[in-house]
């Protein structure tokens, strides 16, 4: 028997710095961000009273607040984030074995002021919204133009229609041609033409900028560093050279969504990952993101620092992105990044295709060699005609990688 309860269309965002109290979800290993999906099989009697006081919720129905939980490496005992998410539940599918598959997404991010147990040992917390800043730009009269930009001739009325469409910001206007091309399917008799308007649109742009006067204080190159749109399409053009998949152009107009959908999906750790959510700041979280996409190539033990992959093992497996949250067999989700190739570890137990994320495929668990703690899993293909034959599932949360400090590494 399977019941289906749809919970979509109740919900309404919370004007920020307002206080509530709602049922909590900690999670180990996950950190939510806003707009991102989370979906969780939920076994627990515990988990599914927290669920259904969320979705009866009288001040704010269906909402739940998801927090962070981290080990620390030294004594081993377990912390609480003090920024979390609220996540609007989409949906309950309830089976007739008393398990329920709840659907979620991101909302809004907030502050954890206190938390408690009622007596139903259904945890809660009282949560403060957070609000968030709006994207900075460039401001229009910081520069002038000293002199006609006689660049632009080459072009027909068509081309100006289209370039005026993707100057959007000046100083991004290359960044945006290229994406254009990029992202428009061309034959082969049309790449000559294509290129050709590339290079002179190229040299106009460049040529305006070079004829352009600071009527401030501050140089260009001051005013990208806090554009959020400037960073936005800095960010999205590494995560295409980088991880490539999924594409994030189609938010480069949207820095702030671009911000929390780069920060959901970066393969790092769990902790760097929770200092994205906490950061306050469209700009300051993009910077941040565009070191670590820069920086990014190791993936370590956290235990131990043994090399387990490279930034060019990973592989798309699902989602279209090498990073995904799994549902667990019980009430919680794994966040977990997948490569072709991994080091240092060795296998325990035998294969099993029981609740296997990946149809088709059985898993083994995964230990470091040196350390043995549970990295993760090796997926191998039960059916001949399945392609990649065999790949690793290694878990966010095992994992240090390159892009944090030895400071982060000894405050985990």
């Amino acid at each position: 028997m399977l019941v289906v309860v749809d919970t979509r269309s109740r919900f309404a965002f919370l004007n920020g710095g307002e206080v509530l109290n709602l049922p909590m979800l900690y999670l180990q290993g996950f950190v939510l961000f806003p707009e991102a999906t989370l979906t969780l099989r939920v076994i627990q009697p515990r988990f599914l009273a927290t669920v259904d006081k969320a979705i009866n919720h009288v001040d704010a129905p269906c909402m739940i607040g998801v927090v962070h939980v981290y080990r620390h490496i030294n004594d081993g005992l377990h912390s609480v984030a003090s920024i979390g998410t609220t996540a609007e539940i989409h949906q309950v599918r309830q089976s007739g074995d008393g398990t329920s598959n709840v659907s979620t997404r991101g909302q809004q991010r907030f502050r954890l002021r206190r938390s408690w147990i009622d007596a139903d040992e259904v945890p809660w917390g009282e949560v403060q919204i957070i609000e968030e800043d709006t994207p900075s730009r460039t401001p229009r009269n910081a520069f002038v133009q000293l002199a006609a930009n006689t660049g632009m001739c080459y072009f027909s009325n068509e081309d100006e229609d289209l370039m005026r469409e993707l100057s959007w910001q000046n100083h991004d206007c290359i960044n945006e041609f290229d994406a254009s091309v990029n992202k428009t399917n061309m034959g082969d008799d049309d790449d000559l033409r294509f290129a050709e308007r590339q290079r002179q649109y190229r040299a106009a742009c460049n040529s305006k900028m070079a004829l352009e006067a600071p009527l401030s204080f501050w140089p260009r190159w001051a005013y990208k560093m806090y554009d959020s749109y400037s960073l936005a399409r800095r960010a999205a053009d590494l995560w295409r050279q980088i991880v490539a998949n999924p594409s994030m152009d189609d938010h480069v107009r949207k820095p702030d969504l671009l911000s929390f959908c780069i920060g959901s999906k970066l393969p790092i750790s769990g902790s760097a990952r929770q200092e994205l959510l906490e950061i306050d700041g469209i700009s300051y979280r993009l910077q941040r993101e565009i070191q670590l996409l820069k920086a990014f190539n190791l993936m370590r033990c956290r235990n131990c620092l043994v090399l387990i992959a490279r930034r060019s093992d990973m592989v798309v497996i699902s989602n279209g992105c090498p990073v995904g949250a799994y549902v667990k067999p019980f009430d919680g989700a794994q966040e977990m990044i997948t490569v072709y190739n991994a080091s240092g570890l060795a296998l325990y137990g035998n294969p099993s295709e029981v609740h296997s994320w990946f149809p088709g495929y059985t898993w083994t668990i995964a230990l470091c060699a040196a350390c043995e703690s549970n990295i993760g899993w090796l997926f191998s293909a039960a059916k001949k005609n399945l392609v990649p034959k065999s790949f690793w599932g290694i878990r966010s949360s095992q994992i240090l990688d390159d892009t944090q400090s030895a400071q982060d590494r000894s405050s985990m």
